[in-house]
């Protein structure tokens, strides 16, 4: 499957919640492990300190299995005059994701306030659920947004505004496309607020929905089977309410990989 030359799409997570994608190239096999070059928007070799992980993203239609390939690096060493970063055998993760609430697109305004900050910094936001909201900013974010920090956000809804605190979960930067996803949990929120989301998911058509129920129809209409799991979700907004994200490893296999 991966074969010497190739170029392949790449998650890289360098600490947790710090993810970012790009291109690697696979440049030799030395046993079990392989010799990759990692390419950005910004670097045409990055290098990447020992531990980080790599997930060889599936991208062939060919493909069908449900995970990405993972790796981790090793080291790094130099291969025909350029540095290499020295990984392990990718090994397949499967992955189950079950999301408490249901997400839909949404692209408006957003605004986030950082104490000490006169100017607030303006987003895009992505998508948005009953208890989170993704953002997206093509410019680089300061420095004091971190994974575990808390936000003041705003967002111009045509409900009418919704502004809560935030609690950063996870931060995407995208090399390839030169831009980054701000995920947020909303903790805390002011009834009006809080009327005003439950009114913009009514009209974005996912109130009062499950996850289960929004796969069971997405199944449906693509002819595909879905099972419901009988859980039962209160769909409100509760101030303080955390989004979970379960992910489950059910299997781990390795693969060989020839050289071409």
């Amino acid at each position: 499957m991966f074969q010497k030359g190739k170029a392949y799409k790449v998650k890289v997570e360098t600490s947790p919640g710090e993810v970012g994608f790009g291109r690697a190239t696979i440049v030799d096999k030395i046993g079990e492990k392989i010799l990759v070059q990692l390419k950005t928007s910004r670097e045409s070799n990055k290098v990447l300190p020992k531990g980080t992980r790599l997930w060889f993203v599936n991208e062939a239609s060919e493909n069908t299995f449900n995970g990405m390939w993972a790796s981790s690096v090793q080291g790094a060493q130099l291969h025909g005059g350029r540095t290499s970063l020295v990984c392990s055998a990718p090994r397949l993760e499967a992955l189950l994701q079950r999301r408490r609430t249901p997400r839909a697109s949404l692209d408006v305004g957003a605004r986030i306030h950082l104490d000490g900050e006169i100017a607030d910094f303006l987003l895009r936001t992505q998508d948005i659920s009953s208890s989170g909201i993704a953002l997206v900013s093509q410019t680089d974010l300061p420095p004091n947004i971190e994974v575990g920090e808390s936000l003041q956000i705003t967002i111009d809804a045509k409900t009418g505004a919704i502004s809560s605190t935030s609690r950063v979960i996870r931060i995407e930067r995208n090399w390839l496309a030169n831009k980054t996803v701000l995920g947020l949990e909303m903790t805390y929120m002011e009834d009006q607020s809080s009327d005003n989301l439950m009114k913009l998911l009514a009209l974005l058509g996912i109130e009062g929905k499950t996850c289960e129920e929004e796969n069971a129809a997405s199944g449906k209409l693509f002819g595909w089977k879905s099972g419901q799991r009988g859980e039962k979700e209160d769909m409100s907004l509760v101030k303080g309410k955390e989004n979970q994200e379960i992910v489950e490893n059910t299997e781990s296999s390795s693969v060989d990989i020839e050289p071409k």
